[in-house]
């Protein structure tokens, strides 16, 4: 049987902001759930790092601090811009990370994301695994022979396991993909899908079913699963 490791999705600031023009913010319930992983990026409301405005080191620190009793692992998505702090910190903080490298269309920027990652991978214990890119497919921005090319030289040079993140219908038509990665990093995100709340669990469930039922023997993690709050 597979292993699943749901995570906790953070939305995307785009995403989020679209969904506030048109709703009323719900706020959650107190809880003492510990969630297997949540989706961390260190940047404060007004914090631009494509403009040079970079989260500190303190800053990074106190915010890893405030989440680690709620998740034993977080997830990032970029290793250049403010994330490369995240592995030191978070294993301070006795929480494992699962590292991702941005790729898009820029190959400088690519290169210098990937050469982060297997630095960090190799320096810190804190990480369990890279993610190289995430959602590259769906925006287009690589063919999956240039993303596996990517794979392939990361998984390489770590130690560690080595896949990238695609939401299931990429996972679905792109077995050669599943056939180089060690584990399927998946996205399954039944808001952006249009499904009323009530059905968001049952969605989500019956894609992970889809993706077994495909894979089978192949270990999934759900990279990204949640709804806007």
């Amino acid at each position: 049987m597979r292993t699943v490791v749901v995570a906790a999705l953070i939305a995307a600031a785009v995403h989020a902001s679209a969904w506030f023009l048109t709703h009323r913010i719900a706020i959650p319930p107190e809880s003492e759930t510990v969630f297997q992983s949540l989706s961390f990026q260190p940047y404060a409301r007004n914090q631009n790092p494509t403009k040079g405005d970079l989260p500190t080191r303190e800053q990074v620190d106190r915010d890893l601090a405030r989440i680690a009793p709620y998740t034993k692992a977080v997830r990032t998505y970029a290793t250049t811009g403010g994330p490369e702090l995240v592995p030191e910190l978070a294993g301070k903080h006795g929480l494992a990370v699962m590292l991702g490298a941005w790729v898009d269309t820029n190959e400088k920027r690519n290169r210098r994301e990937i050469e982060a990652a297997v630095e960090l991978a190799r320096t810190h214990r804190s990480v369990r695994a890279v993610l190289v890119g995430n959602e590259v497919l769906l925006r287009g921005n690589r063919t999956v022979d240039e993303i596996i090319a990517m794979i392939r030289q990361v998984k390489k040079r770590v130690k560690v396991p080595v896949s990238t993140a695609e939401n299931w219908g990429e996972w679905l038509k792109n077995p050669k993909l599943v056939n180089e990665v060690d584990f399927i990093a998946v996205h399954i995100l039944p808001y952006w899908e249009g499904m009323p709340a009530d059905q968001a669990v049952p969605h989500a469930f019956r894609r992970l079913d889809e993706l077994r039922h495909a894979y089978p023997g192949k270990r999934i993690v759900v990279a990204e699963f949640g709804w806007p709050s």
